[in-house]
């Protein structure tokens, strides 16, 4: 693959990953709430969703999408719910309404909670519209360039999600105690579904 058209796609789906939604707020309110380990498993959802994205579009799936714009709707709906679910989950913790859950449950968890916002973000949706095939050269192999775009959006999805964690577990120490850390999440993801459900 030509290594400026290459460099073009990372420096725009980078630009795409970073700005905050949805995902972001699930990043920054679970490293919140269980620590700098929750990082790690959320980052590879994250990361699993894009390569779905990818896979999705540049198997020309992406056609369906764009012709049937409701299922974005419906995508941004479903996302909203689940956000509130969350919240609903980890402020009930704050009350100490739930149990202790052990790392590896808990791993999963959070890895399957990143993959279900990113794939019900429609956000991430559209980007991958308006990314992967504008940056396909048509005089060269389809499937290598395919596989490089997915893996290097892969690439930067661990990144840019990994960064926000890190910087949002330097913020866990200014909060007082483990409540008002599982506060805080819940009305992050209150006010992202909230977001969500007002977009025009």
């Amino acid at each position: 693959m030509d290594l400026n058209l290459l460099g073009l796609f990372a420096i725009a789906f980078m630009a795409a990953v970073a700005v905050p939604g949805p995902n972001v707020a699930f990043a920054i309110g679970q490293v919140l709430r269980y620590g700098r380990s929750t990082a790690l498993p959320g980052a590879l959802g994250f990361a699993l969703a894009t390569a779905i994205h990818a896979g999705t579009v540049l198997a020309g799936l992406g056609m369906l999408l764009q012709e049937h714009r409701e299922s974005l709707l419906y995508l941004r709906w479903a996302g909203a719910i689940y956000l509130v679910y969350l919240a609903i989950r980890t402020l009930r913790h704050s009350i100490g309404t739930t149990t202790t859950t052990t790392n590896a449950p808990l791993a999963r968890r959070l890895f399957i909670d990143a993959l279900i916002i990113s794939l019900s973000n429609p956000k991430g949706w559209l980007a991958s519209l308006l990314t992967y095939p504008a940056f396909i050269d048509p005089q060269r192999a389809y499937a290598p360039q395919a596989i490089t775009l997915t893996l290097t959006a892969m690439a930067i999805s661990l990144s840019v999600y990994g960064s926000y964690m890190i910087l949002a577990h330097r913020a866990r120490a200014a909060f007082a105690n483990e409540v008002t850390l599982s506060r805080v999440s819940g009305v992050i993801y209150l006010l992202v579904a909230i977001g969500l459900v007002l977009l025009p």
